[in-house]
């Protein structure tokens, strides 16, 4: 079966793990980002607070120093800007109120308030002993209560500046871990999806180049992602229409033959037929004569041309039948012969066949098939030849590589076949006859049959010299 997870559910959920793992990163820095803006707005409170604080104690100073209305006008204008400032920012001055080491900064701001208001009532009055030990009292407590204003000021913003310092590197951190491990992730699950897609690839293209010489393979049931799996039945049902279409054309091309045939084979029949009618008519003058051993000579030749007919309608008959394929130990040198009996009568008596190959020769294979190879091969030879010369066929057999292999050749002095069309004579509907003298099928069904025999066969060709075909198969045993 195959797998769970098909190619695409592996990269949808891949994606969707490095997808989830931006946003969570996204989120969180995010998240980050508004708290920083949000420290950004307190230090700048804090500044204002500070800024402030400043210049109050400035006119603070001042007011002391020279007892000025102006300067307590203007300290009293920067004092209510203080106010307003803590009432607008209520919430982060509420902040920090809580903090057990410091004292409420409205009890503060009013001890301020308080006291500047003292020490300006007491200025206007006429000044005597009796209220200057007060006026250095509230001096002081003046002074107290600004002091811890600019402490205040000072402490809150160096806390949010180190707050803000601590989510800069919080976020520093999280952008460096979450980097690392998108690459981390992104290296596992490429290496992971690489492995399992290159070796389904693998096998994809070992299974395509066995359907490609031929073989029917069943695609394999597991270890493979439903992709590749419902590639591999596609193309189990592609091989399977192309052996039938191969087939056909076989077929085909073996009826084409036998239209050609036809008229050689209606002609060899005519020889034994009428020396069969010729002794008959004789042996029916003569029934009445004694010559008894004149009568059996007779007979004899009735039976001898009979059985020379009946291997011709045999060999016929065997060749026009549709068979399954199936291998089995045959004598090569029948096969050839059976070829050449179909073909005799097409075979010009200036021709010559010769053929060179041990007698008890064997190869294992389709009888009806590789009948056709030598058909297709000798007949070839024969359109090449034209009027007149050579064909020789031979064979040997010998060991390679631990197994039994025979080598076949068909040649012919013929004139031969031009170098760029050497490729492309095993292309199916490639002839190099004049229109309507070829289909074009003949080699590409050699070549069919001999790759489904599990051999391989080549051609050696040279201008004006002649071509020789090289056939290679599996050995059968002796005979």
């Amino acid at each position: 079966m195959p797998k769970l997870f098909s190619i695409q559910q592996k990269i949808t959920y891949s994606f969707s793990t490095m997808l989830i793992l931006l946003f969570a990163t996204a989120v969180i820095s995010y998240a980050i980002m508004v708290r920083v803006e949000e420290k950004l707005h307190r230090v700048e409170v804090i500044d204002d607070f500070l800024n402030l604080t400043l210049e109050l104690r400035r006119y603070e100073k001042n007011y002391f120093l020279y007892h000025l209305n102006e300067d307590f006008k203007d300290n009293r204008l920067y004092l209510d800007r203080i106010e307003s400032t803590i009432e607008n920012n209520n919430r982060i001055f509420a902040y920090y109120n809580p903090d057990e080491q410091l004292e409420n900064i409205e009890d503060v701001l009013g001890t301020y308030k308080y006291g500047m208001l003292r020490l300006h009532e007491i200025n206007l009055m006429d000044f005597n002993s009796d209220l200057s030990g007060d006026q250095e009292r509230i001096r002081e407590t003046i002074r107290d209560a600004g002091k811890k204003l600019t402490s205040y000021a000072e402490i809150f913003a160096k806390r949010e500046k180190s707050s803000i310092q601590n989510l800069l590197k919080t976020s520093r951190t999280l952008l460096v871990v979450s980097t690392g491990a998108l690459v981390f992730l992104s290296l596992v699950m490429s290496m992971i999806l690489g492995e399992k897609i290159f070796s389904s690839l693998k096998l994809l293209e070992k299974y395509t180049r066995k359907v490609a010489h031929g073989e029917i393979v069943d695609p394999p049931e597991k270890d493979v992602e439903k992709e590749i799996h419902s590639l591999f039945q596609a193309f189990t049902r592609m091989n399977n229409e192309l052996r039938l279409r191969q087939q056909q054309m076989v077929q085909s091309e073996k009826l084409a033959s036998l239209g050609t045939l036809l008229a050689g084979v209606a002609h060899e029949l005519n020889n034994p037929l009428s020396n069969i009618s010729t002794s008959a008519q004789i042996l029916e003058e003569e029934i009445d004569s004694p010559n008894k051993d004149f009568h059996h000579r007779l007979v004899a030749q009735i039976e001898e041309q009979s059985d020379k007919a009946r291997d011709i309608v045999r060999t016929l008959l065997e060749f026009s039948r549709t068979k399954e394929f199936k291998k089995e130990e045959l004598v090569l040198n029948n096969i050839v012969s059976s070829a050449i009996r179909l073909l005799r009568s097409e075979i010009p008596s200036e021709i010559e066949i010769e053929i060179d190959m041990p007698s008890d020769l064997m190869v294992s294979a389709d009888k009806q098939r590789m009948q056709q190879v030598f058909l297709n091969l000798i007949k070839n030879a024969v359109d090449a030849i034209e009027n007149k010369g050579k064909i020789w066929i031979s064979a040997r057999d010998f060991i390679s590589d631990g197994r039994k292999e025979v080598e076949i050749l068909v040649s012919d002095n013929g004139p031969g076949i031009a170098p760029e069309l050497l490729r492309k004579i095993f292309d199916p509907f490639f002839s190099s006859k004049d229109v309507g003298k070829g289909s074009g099928l003949g080699l590409f069904i050699v070549h069919d049959i001999i790759a489904s025999h599990g051999g391989t066969i080549s051609v050696d060709s040279r201008l004006g010299e002649g071509t020789t075909f090289i056939i290679w198969l599996p050995g059968g045993h002796t005979a």
